[in-house]
């Protein structure tokens, strides 16, 4: 088993998407052109997420418990950065957080889990505190998120940006929706940009605006300075500054709560996560947590990446869970579980069902709907008919 520490299963309670946060676009494909900034305050999720299972009352008492206090610490530690700035795109971001303290600690206490996985790998690779602030502005830390275009997951990954990290993308699978897994590519990748550029601020920039964009403005600017609001390095777009300017202004937000009347929850219930290896066969989320008794939802929430929940034979082995339920799956054997009404096959293909829209399936099997359409011979006045087989993959 592999341990991922100062996991609390209160990201098991609410959805993220109802926050005042403002996430930006989704991060860019390594050499896909930026996209505006979204001005006004809306989700970065697109589709419906899944229900979050039930509060983590319902959850055995973890073996080694640890605090939002101890996660949060451990994050200001961690910055390399003063955390508070004067800089007046920070403070504008500043107050839209801190705009309603019950709600910002809520999110907080709800993504805290995460924070707390994205500061194991952090350590493992030896890079910035900051980048864990990075999936609050990309999705809300919700492992399920499903942005703009074909981004998903945490960190909000295009299609061609996983493959470039080894990602697994499969009719069965998508590694971007994958919490650790996207976590260990969106480090990597970080931290390559911040070999390159010399600076974590930068290295943002250019998750957001594309490295090949960012080193082309540096190579025209050699002596500049990062300044989120003047915009320099001058060339990319604002979200990509704003990007920075939110994660800094969370920073200073969590170092120092005081200042913006906020109580922090710092009395939360940290219940490790574990990753478990699968047996052999197939069976589905439902399946497994039926046969171990475990919360309706939780397998589902922690790991997105199974398609429809179902897990094929050539799909990743392994789960994540709590560490209070992992003696249930010792001498595990995966339950029986009928397949999908209409699965995506393991060749490509995908039976299209009663109800179902081109941008429907583009988004659930994660590929462009230009790229759906070109593979099917198909254009926006293109009628689906149940039973029809669409090509998913050349």
């Amino acid at each position: 088993m592999m341990r991922l520490r100062s996991l609390p299963m209160l990201l098991l309670c609410l959805a993220l998407a109802a926050c005042q946060m403002t996430p930006p676009r989704p991060a860019q494909d390594i050499d896909a052109p930026a996209a505006p900034e979204v001005q006004s305050p809306v989700s970065a999720s697109t589709a419906k997420a899944a229900e979050p299972p039930p509060p983590t009352f319902l959850l055995p008492e973890p073996a080694s418990p640890r605090t939002g206090a101890e996660v949060l610490q451990r994050l200001r530690e961690r910055l390399v950065d003063p955390p508070c700035v004067a800089d007046p795109l920070v403070h504008r971001w500043q107050d839209i957080y801190a705009r309603s303290p019950r709600g910002f600690a809520q999110q907080i206490e709800q993504a805290l889990p995460l924070i707390g996985l994205a500061l194991d790998e952090l350590d493992r690779y030896r890079l910035p505190g900051e980048y864990a602030l990075l999936p609050i502005v990309e999705s809300g830390y919700r492992p399920d998120a499903r942005g703009a275009g074909d981004h998903l997951g945490l960190w909000q990954f295009g299609r061609s940006t996983a493959e470039h990290f080894d990602l697994p993308l499969s009719p069965a699978f998508d590694g971007r929706l994958d919490p650790l897994a996207s976590t260990d590519a969106a480090l990597r990748y970080l931290g390559d940009m911040q070999n390159q550029f010399g600076d974590w601020k930068l290295a943002v920039l250019g998750f957001n605006a594309g490295p090949y964009r960012l080193k082309k403005q540096l190579e025209n600017q050699p002596d500049v300075r990062f300044s989120a609001d003047a915009r320099l390095p001058a060339g990319l777009p604002a979200s990509s500054y704003a990007h920075v300017a939110k994660m800094k202004a969370l920073a200073c937000l969590l170092a120092q709560p005081e200042r913006f009347d906020l109580t922090l929850p710092d009395d939360t219930r940290v219940d490790p996560l574990v990753r478990i290896q699968l047996p052999a066969g197939q069976s589905s989320l439902a399946a497994i947590a039926r046969d171990r008794e475990l919360p309706p939802g939780l397998l589902e929430w922690l790991n997105p990446g199974f398609r429809d929940g179902y897990i094929t034979r050539n799909a990743p082995r392994h789960l994540l869970l709590p560490e209070s339920l992992s003696p249930r799956f010792e001498q595990f054997e995966l339950p029986p579980a009928p397949a999908p009404a209409s699965p995506a096959s393991a060749s490509g293909n995908y039976v299209v069902r009663s109800g179902d829209t081109l941008g429907a399936i583009a988004r659930r099997h994660g590929i462009r709907l230009a790229t759906l359409m070109s593979l099917n011979g198909l254009d926006g006045r293109s009628i689906l008919r149940p039973g029809q087989r669409l090509k998913l993959a050349p």
